[in-house]
């Protein structure tokens, strides 16, 4: 059987706290039985790469060709290369079984909105949406609390911590499972 697959969002930026939280995410969802996909670039997504890999888990980078950056980081496992943003964005939303979303930027605000757009229409089966606290809480509940949405935060599960991350993720995985 195939490890499920999580999806770990974050900043492509080198913060060394970022990257020290992410490569424990990565490490302590392999010990618990998940592989890791994501951006396949730096930052977050190369240190929970390297922390899913130093454990054995299965790592898979989905890179953009219409980004134009240098190649994909040494910590994947399998490669998926998509030819535009929204192709690469689809494809991480799909084939996850579950999503972490680490502080970040725009960038990961678009998966994180694209995430829990997928599981509040029904377009992919329910699974597990992890959000750290900070920064996300106050944005995600301004826009749930807005003219344009009636509610739909119950698809999130707010952490503050990596174990935190981890349990829920285990558990949510084994009721969808």
């Amino acid at each position: 059987m195939t490890r499920p697959l999580v999806a770990v969002f974050g900043s492509g930026a080198d913060r060394p706290e970022d990257a020290a939280r992410a490569r424990a995410l990565g490490t302590a969802l392999g010990r618990a039985g998940f592989g890791v996909i994501n951006g396949g670039y730096g930052g977050t997504m190369s240190a929970s790469a390297a922390g899913a890999q130093s454990t054995g888990a299965p790592t898979v980078g989905v890179t953009c060709a219409e980004f134009g950056r240098a190649g994909p980081n040494p910590h994947l496992d399998e490669i998926v290369e998509a030819e535009i943003l929204t192709e690469r964005l689809t494809h991480l939303i799909r084939r996850a079984d579950a999503y972490v979303v680490l502080p970040g930027g725009n960038g990961t605000l678009a998966e994180l909105s694209l995430a829990w757009e997928h599981l509040r229409k029904g377009l992919v089966e329910p699974r597990p949406l992890v959000v750290w606290e900070d920064p996300w809480r106050p944005i995600v509940e301004a826009i749930a609390g807005g003219p344009y949405l009636d509610g739909g935060t119950e698809h999130i599960t707010w952490i503050d911590d990596v174990d935190a991350a981890v349990a829920s993720i285990t558990a949510g995985v084994r009721q969808t499972r």
